[in-house]
């Protein structure tokens, strides 16, 4: 399961295209959106919470690699790494945040959270696994 969230994030990372024919890596990818995006959807109808139809699914995958790729990096700078139940539970709470108060607080929360992270590290209360498959 680590490597679906891997290849999703490396996706952002890594967006060169070019017109080229579709590869092995861009139908994982593929895979990994689904699967990222319905588990958040399955979750939050179950929750009765974001992401709800307000939000699309391009908008859970660009907060999705947002948040995940900004706590990778500042977790690398810790000398850390963050599990990936963990990554899915803290981007679970910024869904909520982008579907209530929209997104210029999710980058402020963002920058927020990981300064008071580089500081403290993690919050007690990120520290949830969140299995999204």
């Amino acid at each position: 399961m680590i490597w679906i969230a891997n290849i999703a994030l490396a996706g952002a990372e890594h967006r060169v295209r070019a017109a080229s024919p579709r590869t092995l890596f861009d139908d994982a990818q593929e895979a990994a959106r689904i699967l990222i995006v319905s588990g958040y959807r399955r979750l939050a109808a179950s929750q009765g919470c974001a992401p709800t139809s307000k939000t699309s699914d391009e908008k859970i995958m660009e907060i999705y690699q947002k948040v995940g790729t900004a706590f990778r990096q500042a977790a690398n700078q810790r000398g850390q790494r963050i599990p990936a139940g963990v990554m899915n539970f803290i981007v679970w709470k910024f869904l909520q945040v982008d579907e209530t108060l929209g997104d210029a607080m999710v980058d402020e929360h963002l920058a927020y959270e990981l300064e008071k992270y580089a500081r403290e590290g993690l919050r007690d209360d990120y520290k949830r696994d969140l299995y999204l498959f």
